[in-house]
């Protein structure tokens, strides 16, 4: 069943008189592969948050190996916090996609589903609370948080500020799509990440004012209810990557908005390694995610 028919069933059911249930106003899913100790310490961060609502933390295990995913020793005696361990790998957006799934079966469409990468934290804890209060009564289909890494202080949102042309796209298929292109491609774009690094020594100063952009960084992205309401899903076509474009054009075709919110700020851990470059199911996963796109969407 489709996150958009478990909506709908949803509505027919609260025509019903039933028990009343107690509603999630922010569900917070983490999608973990092979992270451990970026789970343990998000998890940790969630917990501090201080929010005027309820808040649910699923984390989604798609680690092969049980234990990897860092977080059974952190769920006794929290019914506020859920782990789910899929029999394979989802990928990211196949992972949350689950976890909103069960999530729906017993309760309500939370306020806010909150999409997120192990590797990010907290470092005040009203951040979520800010969120939830920065435009209420008039909230954005999808928010995108000053997403800050701590090598850098680089801003990664926006991840894109107006829509790449069909070209573009199609270029990136090309690329992607042959692997030798691809190493060069990603050894390049390694290289520029790492002359980042430390280069700066202070945070850069960020934008004053919220705006409208055309797609969010993937790693943390806070979507409204209204996103689902309007026929919205994670139910993304490719195992990996891709997934900031798939909400941007997913947003585009429903007439909502995503909205850059830099007075919201999420530290990122994200660590620049030369691991995975080559990895031929990587380059993979990146021609699958580039093709689905260009057809689907340009």
């Amino acid at each position: 069943m489709s996150t958009t028919e478990l909506t709908d069933a949803q509505a027919q059911r609260d025509s019903v008189p039933a028990v009343p249930t107690i509603h999630d106003d922010v569900l917070l899913i983490c999608v973990n592969y092979r992270k451990p100790a970026e789970t343990k310490r998000f998890v940790s961060s969630a917990r501090e948050q201080s929010l005027n609502s309820s808040l649910r933390v699923v984390v989604v295990d798609n680690s092969p190996f049980p234990g990897e995913g860092g977080v059974a020793d952190q769920l006794e005696g929290d019914l506020n916090l859920k782990a789910i361990a899929p029999e394979k790998n989802l990928g990211y957006f196949g992972g949350a996609e689950l976890a909103l799934r069960e999530h729906l079966q017993s309760h309500p469409l939370p306020d806010w589903v909150i999409v997120s990468n192990p590797d990010v934290y907290f470092r005040e804890h009203d951040v979520l609370k800010r969120l939830c209060d920065s435009h209420r009564g008039s909230e954005p289909a999808v928010i995108a948080p000053s997403i800050r890494t701590l090598e850098s202080f680089v801003d990664q949102n926006p991840y894109m500020r107006v829509r790449p042309s069909r070209f573009r796209m199609r270029l990136n298929s090309w690329v992607f799509s042959r692997y030798p292109i691809d190493v060069v491609y990603q050894g390049l774009s390694w290289i520029k990440h790492r002359s980042l690094d430390g280069v700066t020594k202070e945070p850069v100063s960020r934008a004053s004012s919220p705006s409208k952009i055309y797609a969010p960084h993937g790693s943390f992205i806070a979507l409204h209810r209204s996103y689902f309401e309007h026929g919205g899903t994670l139910e993304y076509g490719a195992f990996l990557f891709g997934e900031e474009i798939f909400v941007a054009e997913t947003a585009r075709r429903l007439g909502l908005t995503v909205l850059y919110e830099p007075s919201i700020v999420i530290e990122h851990t994200e660590r620049s390694t030369a691991t995975g470059l080559w990895n031929r199911d990587i380059s993979r996963y990146r021609r699958q995610a580039s093709r689905y796109l260009a057809r689907n969407f340009f």
